[in-house]
């Protein structure tokens, strides 16, 4: 991957998002307590964070087999071994994967296919943030790609898997991405009348780290409704989870400077990651009122005002059909 030389123009907490942030560090969510032994569970980008702290859950919880899919084997294996560690749950599989090209995503969904029989539930939680433009090994900036594109891929070829098991089972299975609450702060003024929402993540002009972290994640909900809107006969519940504000390596690829500024802000008003992975495994477990919704804090949000409103609706179709325009153009399958 390759960055620009173009300084990143960054955005800080106001003061009433810090008083929001301090309100949920100390009321995090409920833990979970829904069993899933017996039960084939999924989840992207485990190695680290509420990722991790989710895998951990989940393999408490009795799920046999967990997948835990992370960029190397290695990395794979060290992170399996660390969890059997703390839980005792040894029926853990490694498939690694590098949400950064399709490929790799297609060879993911395949050797998923290949490995498991079914498939109950999966948490997509894999991402990253950027504190500058930057290409990932395609023509896609690495956000867009990682948080977006691939994920919205990984979603659309595994869904088969979890549409079989939900018939085999007569109980739905469920898939669950993992965002943030904060594309509710996206205004319709940030949107260019020329360019679409894709295009727009995808340039270099303009660039600011926290509107392009916050207008991804408006990415990430339109692509959780098109995958919905394609599935619509809740054999499969889809949601979203917002785990709020968590002390993690999230802004590993920030600056020195930048991570002394948001070390005394993480350390008073940040969740701990095992608490906001709560809400990403409590999510897999909710009914057909969450499908397409984002849940954070123990409940279902409504959409966003722009979500909601005319010129979303709009937004979202054309957001939605350049998403698999690009994967089609990208990946070759039925699925998509």
């Amino acid at each position: 991957m390759s960055s620009t030389a173009k300084k990143p123009n960054q955005s800080r907490p106001s003061a009433n998002q810090l008083k929001h942030l301090y309100w949920q560090a100390r009321n995090p969510p409920k833990d979970p307590q829904t069993l899933y032994k017996g039960k084939t569970v999924l989840v992207t980008g485990a190695n680290t964070g509420i990722g991790y702290r989710a895998a951990v859950k989940f393999a408490a919880l009795g799920a046999s087999p967990l997948v835990i899919a992370v960029r190397t084997q290695d990395k794979g294996e060290a992170t399996k071994a660390a969890i059997i560690r703390e839980t005792g749950n040894e029926n853990i599989i490694v498939i690694p994967v590098d949400l950064s090209t399709f490929d790799a995503v297609k060879e993911f969904a395949a050797k998923l296919n290949e490995q498991v029989p079914k498939l109950d539930v999966a948490l997509l939680n894999a991402g990253l943030a950027m504190p500058c433009f930057t290409k990932g090994p395609g023509e896609y900036e690495i956000g867009l790609q990682v948080n977006v594109l691939s994920t919205a891929l990984m979603a659309l070829l595994i869904l088969p898997k979890l549409r079989e098991t939900a018939a085999a089972n007569a109980a739905p299975s469920h898939l669950t991405f993992t965002t943030s609450k904060g594309y509710q702060d996206v205004e319709e003024s940030w949107l260019e009348s020329d360019k679409t929402l894709i295009d727009q993540l995808n340039s270099e002009e303009g660039w600011s780290d926290q509107r392009h972290y916050l207008m991804v994640k408006l990415a990430t909900m339109f692509a959780l409704q098109g995958v919905t809107d394609r599935h619509s006969d809740n054999q499969v519940i889809i949601n979203a989870a917002c785990p709020g504000f968590c002390k993690t390596d999230l802004g590993r690829n920030f600056s020195l400077v930048s991570k002394i500024f948001m070390g005394p802000i993480q350390y008073f008003v940040a969740r701990t990651a095992e608490h906001g992975s709560r809400s990403l495994v409590s999510a897999t477990t909710l009914g057909p009122e969450s499908i397409g919704k984002l849940w954070q804090d123990d409940e279902v949000l409504e959409p966003s005002k722009l979500q909601a409103s005319e010129r979303g609706a709009e937004l979202y179709r054309e957001t939605w059909g350049q998403i698999l325009t690009i994967l089609r153009n990208h990946v070759t399958s039925e699925d998509v």
